[in-house]
């Protein structure tokens, strides 16, 4: 997947005539229009085929009551003016026609950012004649017979002898519901400035979309980008409310006027030269009380109900260190502009009464980093929603108790996705925004604006014309906002099994509420996310897989993911279960729902293996006979009766098949024992298992087993493991871990590309009454220098000094007596953030988690979830921070979740170095690391190994020029969780591994056991 994604919404007009260092960033990861695989094929436009000598371009349209827009709404015709250029010097007559083309596009599995297009059909073509002069134009008006299918359709001119070319894209959609709404839970974005029009507002109405995000930049009323920022922010703000569509600003920095040093400021090198590399537009504090005041000013003019304006946030993706918008001052700089943010919202709603949001931070890890990290709730009273980009399934802020039981009166904080572009097809789009929804979030974004519309500014004989191109996507848009729209999500269908059923009530004005819900089928949630997040990853669904629902009263009704009705025959409806979703509702008559509820509940379900199978390791000793258990659930809706059978291939122990019965979604846990066997040196048990239920099908499993055993022993931490012979070794899989969409989504200008690694490390774990031991043998050819001493990390050394050179050597010079906020380099994290050869170990012992364990209404592990209770950094120093190793206390019980960046600030309960033991050193290609921390550190992970029981413990080895390697990697018990270790925004596997301890004073676990 490609790095580099455009931020479409928010770099402001002014920014773009301005000689500042914000240049519009390279459209190469979104794939639109003719850059989509396919659309030369289908619309026989490939390079021998397309048009030279002419050109064609739409100037004019006319559907229904509307101009300006190729959306076209059931039963109604639409006409096109396009105008034919000659572009040669000769004159040019020929026959011509309009052919019009259905087509579809569709994004594969595992990818994202490119739909591919395939055609429907040739519905029809309109004939024309051109007789050009040289040089010369002609107006052909075409009215296509559009059929009334819900879907994308294109014109495309083909002239005899001249050759093809594309001349408009449209598309037919189901009727929107009028009337604007204050909190829409779905919203598009805007263009470019330079595209922006009010036909954009006018295709809004028409698809149904309620909300837009537009950027608001601030420039002091003397900067001379002012007026012309307020002019354009008026224009869009007065179509908003022209066209029933409520706006969030995105607040951000519009004037070089407000900035140290008159300029943004790049990341510095070494002696202090500005590099060229992405800036921070903060403004001075001087500023801060007039941008409060013009904050005021926004709300009271355009707040609602008198206006659109229903929320601000502070700037678009205002990461650490460095973004994408302009962003990279610290964290104290960010606080204090949001309180002259929120502030100035709040003087206008006490003077005006607005109703007006206040919240940002783009993401719930960005929230708590720079507004919660001192332990305190000083910003909750102003955090009315968090925004998030790009959390596939990891919506986790609508798992935060404390956000969620806000007492306000703007109630709880509320969970807005503002841009996750991962649905850009129609056949996509609905399901994505039902499983958004299915998380908590009470805002989507979901699709990247430039798959549904394109808009253009022309001049047309010395008159400005704005035609605003359409494309397939937009009909899906549309079905999903009159389908889901303002509904709220109530619940999973199936509670615990397949298909996914998202099921909505009605909305509350419905003329009969009861009869107006809805419900999203989707039979394959692996085709829209990485298939390692999801629930029921293991299950098998066949490409013909379907749902059969028996109507025989005729009240159901079935939709595709444009709204198009999917026919019943002989009173049976059938339904694809694959990666798009299908809308089911009742027909509106009394029960009608009801019944729908009930067909559902007891349909047919072909294609989806019977099964899940997760493995457990094995917790005792081989040697004194042991056994592992495999948990079973049945994710159809009826019983099913199966025989489970099991073998660890390496070793010849014969195991009973054992007979159970599930009933519907039922999960149970079954145990298979071993007798005592010698146990092999690797600790490898490469496990094969099956549950065959007949003609229901068989589901399989192949997995490597361990057993997950820490040894009673005390260890000598000298870098010498010579003291750990006998104890059972943990083989860290050989799969890398890469960067992840969230990763590349927030950072696209940043390479991800790491090396292939050796994918061999080795883990060991032992204690005694004092310490919990760790040690890890790493196959490393890259050894690293070490990192800085956190304990003694000089913060100030992360932002600009005094003394600056510009990239052609003129010195600047910072204002006096203000903060240096802006970052002239990245941070340095106890993590190591993926950079650094380092090991984070993890514990999971707590029963009870600072977040809820799911959002309601879903299984739990539906989205990401709290699973770590302590965990701990083992690092070397480097020799000019003084050398040696440093055991860094990232998480324990009471510590804010934070990244401890340069500046944050500090709580009263906070991570910091460990007063343990630790060696790390490299040897003959090979990575030792051997450390030893005090119970103290971690008092309740020796609570439970003293009371007998199992802990959950996990652990990554970070390579500083290959992928890191987690313990839990594919195994079957866990599935990705950003909670596990820290950084937030990497991939990581969650701490469901269990093991169990010896006892002190008993004998230690030994491969030797045996032999």
């Amino acid at each position: 997947m490609a790095n580099k994604r455009r931020f479409v919404l928010l770099a402001s007009s002014c920014l773009a005539a301005l000689s500042i260092a914000f240049p519009l960033p390279v459209l190469a990861q979104m794939v639109t229009g003719s850059r989509m695989p396919g659309y030369a094929d289908v619309f026989g436009l490939a390079a021998d085929q397309q048009a030279k000598d002419y050109s064609v371009e739409e100037i004019a349209v006319f559907a229904g009551q509307s101009t300006g827009v190729n959306s076209v709404l059931p039963g109604e015709s639409i006409s096109l003016t396009f105008r034919f250029k000659n572009r040669t010097s000769h004159p040019m007559e020929a026959n011509g026609e309009m052919e019009l083309i259905s087509y579809a596009t569709k994004v594969p599995a595992g990818e994202v950012w490119k739909p591919q297009v395939s055609r429907i059909a040739k519905e029809g073509s309109t004939p024309f004649h051109l007789n050009l002069a040289p040089g010369g134009t002609q107006d052909v008006v075409v009215v296509p017979q559009v059929p009334e299918r819900f879907g994308g359709y294109v014109l495309v001119s083909d002239v005899e002898g001249r050759g093809r070319s594309f001349a408009a894209a449209l598309a037919r959609s189901i009727s929107p519901d009028n009337g604007r709404v204050q909190f829409p839970t779905y919203a598009l974005d805007a263009t470019w400035p330079q595209f922006m029009n009010e036909k954009v507002f006018t295709l809004f109405e028409r698809l149904g979309v309620k909300a837009m995000r537009l950027p608001a930049s601030y420039a002091p009323a003397s900067a001379p980008e002012a007026a012309t920022l307020e002019r354009d922010l008026d224009a869009y703000m007065g179509w908003a409310k022209t066209h029933d569509v409520a706006v969030m600003l995105t607040l951000q920095n519009g004037s070089t006027v407000t900035q140290p040093l008159g300029r943004p400021r790049p990341w510095l090198s070494p002696e202090g030269t500005m590099l060229k590399s992405k800036s921070d537009e903060a403004w001075l504090p001087q500023y801060d009380p007039d941008f409060q005041n013009w904050v005021e000013r926004l709300a009271m003019r355009y707040g609602w109900p008198s206006g659109n304006l229903n929320a601000v946030e502070l700037w678009n993706e205002p990461w650490e260190s460095t973004s994408i918008s302009g962003w990279g001052a610290d964290i104290p700089r960010y606080r204090e502009i949001y309180t002259s943010m929120a502030q100035g919202v709040e003087a206008a709603r006490k003077k005006a009464g607005v109703q007006v949001l206040i919240g940002g931070t783009c993401s719930s890890s960005n929230a708590r980093d720079k507004l919660f990290a001192d332990g305190s709730d000083q910003f909750l009273k102003w955090l009315d929603f968090v925004s998030v980009h790009y959390q596939p399934l990891a919506a986790d802020a609508t798992e935060e108790p404390a956000w969620r039981n806000r007492k306000s009166p703007y109630g709880p904080v509320r969970v807005w996705d503002t841009e996750s572009w991962i649905a850009n097809s129609e056949d996509r789009f609905p399901a994505v925004i039902a499983s958004m929804r299915a998380q908590g979030l009470t805002r989507t974004a979901g699709i990247y604006a430039g798959n549904v519309y394109d808009s253009h500014n022309l001049v047309v004989d010395g008159k400005p014309v704005s035609i605003v191109q359409v494309w397939a996507p937009a009909a899906a848009v549309a079905a999903t906002q009159k389908f889901i729209g303002q509904r709220d999500f109530e619940r999973l269908l199936f509670a615990n099994g397949l298909p996914w059923v998202f099921t909505f009530r009605g909305l509350p004005g419905a003329a009969k509420p009861e009869e107006d819900g809805t419900l999203v089928v989707l039979g394959d949630l692996k085709a829209l996310y990485d298939p390692n997040r999801t629930v029921f990853r293991s299950v098998h669904i066949a490409s013909d897989a379907h749902l059969v629902l028996h109507d025989s009263e005729h009240r159901l009704r079935a939709f595709d993911s444009n709204g198009n009705a999917m026919p019943a025959l002989n009173g049976v409806l059938t339904v694809p279960l694959n990666g798009s979703g299908y809308f089911l509702r009742g027909d509106g008559r009394n029960g009608s729902f009801a019944a729908l509820l009930a067909a559902v509940r007891s349909a047919e379900i072909h294609g989806i293996d019977p099964v899940e199978i997760v493995a457990h390791d094995m917790t005792t000793p081989l040697g004194a006979g042991s056994s592992f258990r495999l948990t079973l659930t049945n994710v159809l809706n009826h019983p099913i009766d199966a025989n489970v059978s099991a073998r660890l291939t390496n070793l010849s122990l014969p195991l009973d098949t054992q007979r159970v019965r599930l009933v519907a979604n039922e999960t149970r846990t079954v145990t298979f024992s071993l007798p005592p066997e010698t146990p092999l040196p690797q600790n490898v048990y490469p496990l094969e298992a099956s549950v065959d239920a007949g003609a229901e099908g068989t589901a399989t499993l192949h997995e490597d087993l361990h057993v997950n055993r820490i040894a009673y022993r005390t260890i000598s931490v000298d870098g010498n493991l010579q003291d750990w012979v006998g104890v059972l070794p943990q083989i860290l899989p050989g799969t890398g871990i890469g960067a992840n969409l969230t990763e590349e989504a927030w950072l696209p200008y940043r390479d991800f590309t790491q090396g292939a690694g050796s994918n061999l490390a080795t883990a060991y774990l032992a204690y005694d009454d004092q310490f919990f031991y760790f040690a890890a043998k790493i196959a490393d050819t890259t050894p690293d220098a070490g990192m800085l001493r956190f304990a003694k990390r000089d913060d100030d050394s992360y932002f600009y000094p005094t003394h600056v050179q510009a990239p052609d050597g003129t010195p600047l010079t910072w204002p006096e007596n203000v903060r240096h906020f802006s970052y002239r380099k990245h941070f340095d994290v106890p993590s190591g953030s993926g950079e650094h050869d380092n090991v984070q170990i993890a514990f999971n012992v707590l029963p009870a988690k600072p977040l809820l364990p799911h959002p309601p209404g879903v299984m739990p592990h539906f989205i990401t979830y709290w699973d770590t209770d302590y965990e701990f950094a083992l690092n070397t120093v480097a020799q000019e921070y003084g050398g040696g190793t440093e055991i860094w206390r990232l998480q324990a019980p009471g510590i804010p979740r934070k990244h401890f960046f340069p500046r944050q600030p500090h709580s009263p309960i906070d991570g910091g170095p460990v007063d343990g033991k630790l060696v790390t050193r490299y040897e003959n290609g090979t990575r030792i690391v051997e450390a030893a921390i005090p119970w103290s550190a971690m008092p309740e992970v020796y609570a439970r190994i003293q009371r007998g029981e199992t802990i959950k413990f996990t652990c990554r080895v970070n390579d500083n020029k290959g992928p890191a390697h987690e313990l839990a990697t594919g195994r079957s018990v866990s599935t990705t969780n950003s909670f596990t270790f820290h950084d937030d925004w990497k991939t990581h596997w969650s701490n469901e591994l269990e093991f169990s301890a010896d006892r002190n004073g008993a004998t230690s676990t030994s491969i030797q056991e045996k032999q």
